[in-house]
């Protein structure tokens, strides 16, 4: 004989609690793949960083966006980074005049930006083309979220209904 009064429980905990806390760990699942494949293709393109700007595509970083919108109808997740020249070198920029941006370089040939050095370069007026490799992270994230999306709702139902 099946414990149906057993199983009619966990359906009635799952439709209580559990259909929102579902659809939370699955958005936050999403919103932790993005961050990591955003910081792959980082690594991938080989970019230039000091940390700070990989380090604001991790969950809870300086700089990091990690902002939920809970409504009635939907659960959505934004992520991403506040720091202004991720996005411009996910966009690409254009330098209109010339200016002086201090710092020093290292032996290895990295320029260390210091607002307080009296060396630095010369930023000639010229454009930059945009890397996307944010772009590229969500192409990439698209391509697998319904597979993404299935694999957490299982685990998800097995974790509720067991």
């Amino acid at each position: 004989m099946h414990d149906f009064d057993g199983l009619a429980k966990k359906f009635k905990r799952l439709s209580d609690e559990g259909i929102n806390q579902i659809l939370r760990n699955i958005a936050e699942a999403v919103g932790e793949t993005l961050l990591n494949l955003v910081v792959d293709e980082i690594d991938k393109q080989e970019l230039i960083d000091t940390g700070l700007m990989w380090n604001s595509f991790s969950r809870g970083e300086d700089a990091n966006v990690w902002e939920w919108d809970v409504d009635r109808n939907a659960i959505s997740i934004e992520v991403g980074s506040n720091l202004p020249y991720a996005r411009h070198l996910n966009d690409g920029y254009t330098i209109h005049k010339a200016h002086f941006v201090p710092g020093f370089w290292r032996a290895n040939g990295q320029f260390v930006y210091d607002p307080n050095s009296r060396t630095g370069f010369m930023a000639k007026p010229r454009e930059f083309v945009g890397r996307r490799y944010f772009d590229i992270a969500v192409e990439e994230l698209e391509g697998g979220m319904n597979a993404l999306i299935i694999k957490r709702l299982e685990k998800e139902l097995e974790r509720m209904l067991s």
